[in-house]
């Protein structure tokens, strides 16, 4: 085997899967890291579930109380609504309550205060514009929260720039498995290159013995 042809082989190989992994990554971001979302002003930042969804267009909606998998999560736990859209909210575990902490000026909307169990629901249908937060009573602090953007006529934030973690750009997946994927390819491909160049049918890359 000729030593400068396995280190420029497995030095190409590697630097091949390096940038295919920084392309994907840049590609996806590029793809889901854009847009425009209202401003919740922080209210549900780290909290339990944190996904966002625009869904304006739906006349009805639903919002998953004590989902995810510590059931202490608001889902979708951000949203955008059109006005008039009728929200269902649907407990999926027991123990919980909706709260509203803040709502605009010429909203009537009110929560329910009783603690419920699983396969309990009940409807609001949101007319006025405006920023909607509320809670969980017995799992606020927890980071049982929720926000809701109604209409068109709201703050917004600029996503564009912002990094998305993995699980926002729905791959089922954690963080680190990717790198330890990346290192695993490396090292299959080294040694890959080694057994091509030392075993190969080529009597260049062979051990100089037939």
């Amino acid at each position: 085997m000729k030593r400068r042809d396995f280190i420029r082989n497995a030095g190409g190989a590697t630097a091949a899967l390096g940038a295919g992994a920084s392309a994907t990554a840049g590609t996806a971001a590029a793809q889901e890291g854009g847009g425009v979302q209202p401003d919740f002003g922080g209210y549900i930042d780290g909290a339990q579930g944190g996904d966002y969804q625009d869904l304006r267009g739906e006349s009805e909606v639903t919002v998953d109380v004590g989902g995810g998998g510590s059931g202490l999560a608001f889902l979708p736990t951000g949203m955008w609504i059109d006005a008039g859209t009728t929200v269902t909210f649907e407990w999926s575990s027991g123990g919980h309550n909706v709260l509203f902490e803040e709502t605009p000026s010429e909203a009537s909307v009110s929560g329910h205060e009783a603690i419920e169990g699983e396969g309990f629901s009940f409807q609001i249908t949101f007319d006025a514009g405006g920023i909607y937060k509320y809670y969980c009573e017995p799992h606020q602090q927890q980071g049982m929260l929720g926000a809701i953007a109604v209409g068109e006529d709201v703050p917004t934030v600029d996503t564009s720039n912002e990094p998305k973690e993995l699980h926002e750009l729905g791959a089922p997946i954690q963080a680190h498995w990717v790198g330890s994927a990346t290192v695993l390819a490396i090292i299959v491909s080294i040694i890959f290159t080694f057994y091509v160049l030392k075993y190969g049918e080529s009597a260049n890359t062979g051990t100089g013995r037939r």
